[in-house]
């Protein structure tokens, strides 16, 4: 597989990641994050979705074991990316960089193309994330400078947030249509808002559906 053909294959990803890295940008911007702050989070915290909770974690200035704990749970998943990519990843040279940027977007990619002979998994799999990555941080930079500079209120673009995790749940939905683990988390996160103070809503319900998984699994 040339490198023509591997940006080729991440053009979805780019139209869906600089968008959302803008929204990223202006959301940080807006709660009063420096530029260069956003910047390089996108190399030492490169998850979308972890980096929008990490915006709202600093602005209600939760403690480092929230942080902890939150992101841990919020990224499990990526423990199964790794696991199903395993034999792939034991031969690549840069497999640092690989585990560490590996999105769910980058895994998608690569666990639906067909692999062809003599194909350069080194390569294919480090050039993809690395283009990958480069899409979010293009994306949250521009976000960032704009979010700062346009005249223009953004109030409410934290909604993004809600957006993400809203279309992350159909697009699970849609690949596995469990409706009793939905109806769960539907009414997990109903009882949380009387259940937990509103700081710790995110966290607790998260614990509490958790536990009722691994309890209740087999019947779910």
């Amino acid at each position: 597989m040339s490198k023509k053909e591997i940006f080729k294959s991440t053009v979805p990803v780019m139209l869906g990641y600089i968008p959302l890295g803008f929204a990223f940008g202006i959301y940080g911007a807006s709660s009063g994050i420096p530029a260069w702050v956003l910047v390089i989070a996108c190399f030492m915290l490169y998850a979308g979705s972890g980096q929008f909770v990490l915006v709202a974690f600093i602005v209600a200035k939760a403690t480092l074991i929230e942080v902890f704990l939150i992101s841990f749970l919020l990224n499990f998943r990526h423990f199964f990316y790794t696991m199903t990519l395993l034999d792939d990843i034991k031969r690549l040279k840069n497999r640092i960089y690989f585990i560490y940027a590996l999105t769910d977007e980058t895994f998608a990619l690569l666990v639906s193309r067909k692999k062809t002979q003599n194909e350069n998994t080194n390569l294919v799999f480090n050039l993809t994330a690395l283009l990958d990555q480069s899409y979010w941080v293009i994306g949250v930079t521009l976000g960032a400078i704009f979010g700062n500079i346009l005249p223009v209120k953004f109030d409410g673009v934290e909604f993004s947030l809600v957006a993400l995790f809203a279309i992350l749940t159909y697009e699970l939905f849609k690949a596995n249509p469990n409706h009793k683990v939905l109806s769960l988390g539907f009414a997990i996160a109903f009882i949380g808002l009387f259940a937990f103070p509103s700081q710790y809503f995110l966290f607790g319900s998260l614990i509490l559906a958790t536990a009722i998984l691994a309890i209740f699994r087999r019947y779910l």
